[in-house]
């Protein structure tokens, strides 16, 4: 038993979900070279991850490195159809600790299907010395398990209970909590299950795993869409028994997730079943890849090789623009789905066209004995990067694009692709205000090439 002269204290460190923090022995060998150890394996909390899209990354700082993306969100299908398969909208608890291996934070296995998690480590020290360990997981699952259903899970799932040496766990009380954050400010969300409440470690192992659901009913979104987007931040506040020092951690925030409803007259589930309050749907508004594969026997090969040389070797191909730099790859130039401006649609398709016809010909389209060709463009017509972008918003360069003619055939089946991609991902409009399209953005997408 301690006694009133005993200095009591206790330390927590918040690690990557499977870092490896210094044993007890080691703590006790070198208390200081192992906090030090502790703090060198974690990333800013601060940073939210860099695929994130729309409103709430405003202001916020991003992470440098790219998160953990399983291979259908980093675009490495390989239809062999002119098809895109439906998206996952599930994740395990085993998927989410694999996806966060080595280091990682978040983990984006699809626009249905991300998680976060945190490691929290106890230093429990008796006049100075470590005596005492323990140790704690937090995997916060979130997920849109139906499309014709607009709420949102949040499963949360406490693993990983570790202890060793004193320690007193039957008093180490751990409150969980979520700060949310819509845009519009005012809307009302329909909330169901709970949030973890506050536990000690001992009754937490033993009771685990909470649901926490989020809704949004159509009608209190913005623009044509009527698009919400919420940020939705777990903390964990770590509580001490008495006496030990300090009595409590400050809120360590586990994951920043995000959230986006909307009801697109042009993507699935649009009248609800005739229930207009579940009209529309959710996903999360991350950056997802669209796959495309120019090997041979893909029936979009030849689109495939055409955005591959627009990527790579850019000054081969036409408009001739020694400066050329063609977005839609990667995380920084983003490709933006224009849907409602059907005459800016109509400008970038002209403008491709009227490439194909400088370089190839009038004939472009019935010159080449292999068959009927159609004027391929990148970035696509559908987009905001279009070839016409230039017109738009002139702070972009001219000629920033790529346009050839190739088979018919080809182009239709990329086109068919690149349809079913948008719809299954649920990627609306990509700004509110297309006059200040950058100060407005809301969804987007890249493009991998295999």
């Amino acid at each position: 038993m301690p006694t009133a002269a005993d200095s009591l204290t206790v330390r927590t460190h918040a690690l990557p979900p499977g870092a490896q923090p210094p044993t007890l022995a080691e703590l006790r060998a070198d208390a200081d070279a192992g906090e030090q150890k502790r703090f060198a394996v974690r990333e800013a909390q601060a940073r939210i991850p860099r695929e994130f899209v729309g409103p709430a990354t405003v202001g916020e700082p991003v992470a440098q490195t790219p998160s953990s993306l399983s291979a259908e969100a980093r675009g490495e299908l390989s239809p062999l159809a002119a098809t895109y398969p439906q998206p996952s909208r599930t994740m395990t608890q085993g998927e989410c600790k694999q996806g966060l291996q080595g280091g990682k934070v978040f983990y984006l296995k699809s626009r249905f299907a991300m998680c976060a998690g945190t490691q929290f480590v106890q230093t429990w020290a008796k006049n100075g010395r470590p005596v005492g360990q323990s140790s704690f997981t937090l995997w916060v699952i979130s997920t849109v398990p139906s499309r014709t259903d607009r709420t949102v899970h949040y499963r949360y799932l406490f693993t990983d209970f570790f202890k060793a040496g004193t320690t007193r766990t039957s008093g180490l009380k751990i409150n969980t909590d979520a700060d949310l954050k819509t845009w519009p400010s005012r809307t009302t969300k329909k909330q169901g299950g709970e949030v973890p409440p506050t536990k000690s470690f001992d009754a937490l192992k033993a009771n685990p795993e909470y649901l926490h659901t989020m809704l949004h009913e159509p009608g209190e979104g913005r623009g044509k869409d009527d698009v919400v987007t919420m940020a939705y931040q777990p903390f964990v506040t770590v509580t001490f028994p008495a006496p030990y020092l300090p009595p409590q951690t400050g809120r360590t925030r586990v994951g920043f997730l995000i959230a986006q409803w909307d009801k697109a007259s042009y993507l699935f589930n649009k009248n609800g079943g005739g229930n207009p309050k579940k009209a529309g749907g959710a996903a999360f508004p991350v950056l997802v890849y669209l796959p495309y594969n120019a090997k041979a026997g893909a029936s979009e090969q030849a689109v495939a090789q055409h955005l591959d040389d627009a990527h790579r070797r850019p000054a081969t191909t036409k408009p001739e623009n020694p400066d050329k730099i063609v977005p839609g790859f990667g995380t920084k130039q983003p490709l933006h789905r224009l849907h409602h401006n059907e005459q800016r649609r109509n400008a970038n398709r002209s403008t491709a066209v009227a490439t194909c016809t400088k370089y190839w010909g009038s004939d472009y389209a019935t010159s080449d004995p292999a068959g009927p060709r159609e004027c391929d463009e990148f970035p696509f017509a559908s987009t905001y990067e279009g070839a016409a972008h230039s017109r738009y918003n002139t702070s972009m360069a001219k000629d920033n694009y790529s346009a050839r003619p190739l088979r018919k055939s080809d182009n239709g089946a990329a086109g068919n692709i690149l349809a079913s991609f948008l719809n299954r991902n649920r990627i609306v409009d990509g700004y509110i205000d297309e006059k200040e399209d950058i100060d407005h953005e809301v969804d987007a997408y890249s493009v991998h090439i295999s």
